[in-house]
């Protein structure tokens, strides 16, 4: 497999896991700061944001894996992979400063 098809892939997998309750934490800081309320709304708005986010990368990576040998592909998908990337970076550092500032 491709080196930026593989890492596309596992970005985006590691992104669907850790994206959806990163998305659900902003929605709800957005709309409100009481502690019962964000942790029922997190796990509820988790689960939606997951039900839309996974079953979308996992279609993407389905057809990456069937065009995993494409050279074309290859020279494409690298600034998506970079995307992905940073994604994950941002939604870690984001996690860091809920549990360090707050």
């Amino acid at each position: 497999m491709q080196k930026n098809i593989s890492g596309t892939m596992f970005y985006s997998l590691l992104f669907a896991m850790g994206g959806a309750p990163t998305i659900a934490m902003l929605i709800i800081r957005a709309q409100t700061q009481n502690p019962d309320l964000i942790y029922h709304a997190l796990v509820g708005l988790s689960v939606a944001v997951a039900c839309v986010l996974v079953p979308l990368i996992l279609i993407q990576n389905a057809i990456l894996f069937v065009k995993r040998n494409s050279i074309t592909l290859e020279q494409k998908i690298e600034p998506v992979a970079h995307f992905y990337l940073v994604l994950n970076i941002l939604c870690l550092l984001y996690w860091l400063l809920i549990q360090f500032m707050a």
